[in-house]
């Protein structure tokens, strides 16, 4: 889908100030603003945004935290002493928020 910036004159006048301001003159100056605001725009969602690979090892860690502390947690006391299983697990994965520690 085009933009035409005829009918968003604010548009048009923040692009040729960015582009006086940047030094682009001549033709296929907005072009070239619109496509370094472009590649600005995905470098932040890049870094704001986890990739599947980081998703993926943040999880196997998070699965492994609960492996480690049912294993401990089940040594601790043995079965049928102190707070159920279940709530010794919240308790130690999950901060007072309710968010994985």
């Amino acid at each position: 889908m085009a933009i035409n910036l005829v009918h968003r004159p604010d548009l048009d006048n923040r692009i040729e100030k960015l582009a006086a301001r940047l030094g682009l003159r001549g033709r296929g100056r907005k072009t070239a603003i619109i496509e370094q605001a472009l590649a600005v725009l995905e470098e932040r969602v890049e870094r704001t945004h986890p990739g599947q690979a980081a998703v993926s090892a943040s999880l196997d860690r998070y699965i492994e935290s609960g492996r480690r502390l049912r294993k401990r947690l089940a040594g601790d006391d043995g079965p049928g002493n102190g707070p159920p299983l279940s709530l010794a697990l919240q308790r130690g994965i999950y901060d007072d928020r309710g968010l994985p520690k």
